[in-house]
């Protein structure tokens, strides 16, 4: 992880955020209907505050959703956090060319969660990456469901003819 530059804007509002939540801040992304803020790994709960306390005080001052990244060295377990609460069904990071991309495995009915409207979350996401690894493209597998099915019924069908034959 290199140097970050932060703005003006988000050194204050990482200020106003250390002071509410009384929890170091390391990163801090804003848009313009979003405010996220990158903590140290073990300290996301406490900057969420009992309740949810410190999240709905900062909202409240940044009149913007405000999201809490719990930064992490390893990147799997880091793309995860980036995209909570959704549910992720694969990570892994790979090298393709000279690029670095993050491949995650979703199921159909969190695609929508995961583009945003206009692909605002996902290009959000990249940005946060791209901040503190040296992942340049995230690639979204949508897992086809109808896909799974076919490989279960063919695995029990397989345990049936298994069993007929232990017979």
């Amino acid at each position: 992880m290199g140097k970050l530059r932060l703005t003006t804007d988000e050194i204050m509002k990482i200020g106003l955020f250390e002071k509410i939540s009384n929890v170091p801040v390391i990163d801090c992304v804003s848009s313009e209907d979003r405010v996220a803020f990158i903590v140290k790994e073990g300290d996301a709960g406490a900057a969420i505050g009992k309740g949810g306390e410190h999240v709905k005080i900062a909202e409240e001052k940044f009149g913007k959703k405000v999201d809490i990244i719990e930064y992490s060295d390893d990147w799997k377990k880091f793309i995860r956090n980036v995209f909570a609460p959704i549910k992720l069904d694969d990570v892994w990071v790979k090298r393709v060319g000279k690029d670095v991309v993050a491949f995650i495995r979703v199921n159909p009915k969190v695609k929508k969660a995961i583009f945003g409207e206009k692909g605002k979350n996902l290009e959000r996401a990249l940005n946060i990456l791209k901040r503190h690894t040296k992942i340049t493209k995230i690639k979204v597998i949508v897992e086809n469901s109808k896909k799974r099915m076919v490989r279960r019924n063919i695995k029990r069908e397989n345990k049936k003819e298994e069993q007929k034959g232990e017979e």
